[in-house]
């Protein structure tokens, strides 16, 4: 059979998130499957980082940007003109004017319940118009689908329920997020000394991702302003990710709420630099009001470092025991979380004893498996 991936998003940004699922995805599938052959659609800015290492893949150029009208009007031609017996969407932004059989991955469901005004930089008109084409593609993603793929419990039941569908065309294929030999050993970490080159001051706590406002990164600023000033403990903040929009507007939050020399906005990070950076801090702190799958969380516990993090969504299903868990909408909650882990080293110990437990449940190898397995069985 001859299935198409859209990997436009392979490797993109710090490949978290969309970007790594599908690299990985991809990267699994060609160990996996020599069978069928695979069509991968990649974009100009991805497509030589992608070498095909199977002769049952290929790939082919689709250099259209995301969630636009050159998205609807000209993929459906290009996916088309392959001749496939199957597409794969790995995210909701299925072309509505596609009509060949699918299966789609929808990572979470944000957009039926977080997706306010605050959460776009654009101009209101075309805010409006570009949610009106995410909820029709939304749409067709959820009830025109052969099979829907999702990486945890909580996003199928929210999904079936919300859609009215029915459960049996759902697929968890929980994802991972393995960080464990991305690190540096202890010699070439005292000749690079991570800390040091992004200027970071122990004792500190690390979140990595964007800063959208799901994410909840306001909450744990005046967190971290009560840890320093009310509860009288010295610890930093270091927030990982790409500088954009949502970053400059955070940036100026920081000011405003008067914790700038509690906050340090790092920036990008490679893997090797970020997982030194992990393996120092105190603990990884994960805020979000929803989360699809909690890869943040799950890397974390693959280098036994403690989690500490919100109780909503998806995340205690992804962490079980093995995290420290605070009410996300309670900054003081948060904050006594975060004093309890800080002066507790047996407490750090116990989570990240169960954490390095946890974190081997999860892995990309088994999540391509079962991919492969819903291809399968939506062809036949």
């Amino acid at each position: 059979m001859r299935i198409g991936i859209d990997a436009r998003s392979f490797g993109t940004g710090m490949a978290t998130g969309i970007g790594r699922y599908v690299q990985e995805l991809i990267q699994n599938l060609e160990k996996l499957d020599r069978k069928n052959q695979y069509v991968i659609f990649l974009r100009k800015e991805n497509f030589n980082l992608y070498q095909p290492r199977s002769k049952n893949f290929s790939k082919v150029l689709a250099d259209v940007p995301w969630y636009g009208v050159k998205e609807q009007v000209l993929l459906p031609a290009i996916f088309s003109s392959q001749g496939l017996d199957l597409m794969h969407f790995p995210n909701l932004n299925v072309p509505l004017l596609y009509s060949g059989k699918f299966v789609v991955t929808i990572h979470d469901s944000i957009l039926l319940n977080l997706s306010g005004r605050d959460a776009s930089t654009l101009p209101l008109p075309v805010y409006l118009i570009k949610k009106l084409g995410l909820r029709l593609s939304f749409w067709k993603a959820a009830t025109k689908s052969s099979a829907i793929l999702t990486p945890s419990k909580f996003v199928k039941d929210d999904l079936s329920k919300s859609f009215k569908l029915n459960p049996e065309k759902f697929f968890v294929t929980y994802e991972s997020g393995n960080l464990a030999g991305k690190g540096r050993t202890d010699e070439e970490r005292k000749i690079e000394n991570v800390l040091e080159r992004y200027k970071v001051t122990p004792p500190f706590f690390t979140y990595i991702g964007n800063l959208y406002p799901h994410k909840n990164i306001s909450r744990l600023l005046d967190a971290i302003k009560i840890l320093n000033e009310d509860l009288r403990r010295d610890a930093q903040l270091v927030l990982v990710g790409k500088h954009d929009a949502f970053a400059a507007r955070l940036a100026g939050e920081i000011i405003r709420k008067g914790v700038l020399k509690y906050v340090l906005m790092a920036g990008y990070m490679p893997d090797a630099d970020y997982a030194d950076l992990l393996k120092e801090s105190v603990a990884y702190v994960h805020p979000s009001l929803s989360e699809g799958f909690g890869l943040g969380s799950v890397e974390a516990m693959s280098l036994g470092v403690p989690v500490v993090q919100s109780n909503a969504s998806c995340l205690p299903e992804i962490c079980g025991d093995a995290a420290l868990y605070f009410d996300p909408y309670d900054p003081k909650d948060m904050a006594a979380k975060l004093a309890k882990i800080l002066g507790n080293e047996r407490l750090r110990k116990q989570l990240s004893k169960k954490g390095l437990a946890r974190a081997k449940r999860f892995s990309w190898e088994k999540m391509a498996k079962e991919t492969l397995k819903v291809y399968e069985k939506v062809l036949r």
